[in-house]
């Protein structure tokens, strides 16, 4: 099984590293695919790492860039992502190409609800903050359990919970999700 971490706008940082790092106990074959080919640009906030994001990359190219890396790869994979990877995964879930897509985790993958007529082709986990500024979160989750595939959770964190660099960053939630992971993982 391969397991590829898809990155938010903050692309390759030595926290997703970390993430990897601690979910390589459970699967030693884990990789990041980022929006910007391994680069680690140091942004130095999350509205500079936004704004480079939308102006050299956006949504519709990174789901490019993820289905492409997805293709070459005939065993059974996880992706999990986390909020503009989440989006990215969601956005080319309901792809056949993708058949060989065992399970996908999608954390805060706020951009989803610009696309709620997909209709996943494997199972995906959508974990959700508590609120988002755009959006009603529970609105959305109302929209989307009913899919088949799909199973929605609602966290007490914010945007950002997984994410050392995030000022939302929870290290209780993020503690229990990777747990969640590596549970997942091992079986």
């Amino acid at each position: 099984m391969k397991i590829f971490l898809v990155s938010d706008i903050f692309g390759r940082t030595p926290a997703l590293e970390t993430i990897c790092n601690k979910l390589s106990t459970s699967s030693p074959d884990i990789q990041i695919i980022d929006p910007y080919n391994g680069f680690n640009h140091k942004f130095e906030s999350q509205t500079h790492a936004y704004e480079y994001f939308m102006d050299n990359v956006g949504l519709k190219k990174y789901q490019h860039i993820l289905k492409n890396r997805l293709t070459k790869y005939d065993a059974n994979i996880v992706l999990i992502g986390f909020s503009v990877g989440a989006s990215a995964i969601w956005g080319i879930s309901h792809q056949p190409s993708l058949k060989h897509v065992q399970k996908a985790f999608c954390f805060y993958g706020s951009q989803i609800r610009q696309n709620i007529n997909i209709h996943p082709l494997f199972d995906i986990e959508l974990i959700f903050p508590k609120q988002e500024p755009h959006f009603n979160v529970d609105e959305l989750i109302n929209l989307l359990h009913k899919k088949a595939l799909v199973t929605c959770i609602k966290t007490n964190g914010r945007h950002g919970f997984m994410n050392k660099l995030s000022t939302h960053f929870n290290p209780d939630f993020y503690k229990d999700f990777i747990q969640h992971l590596r549970t997942y993982l091992a079986s």
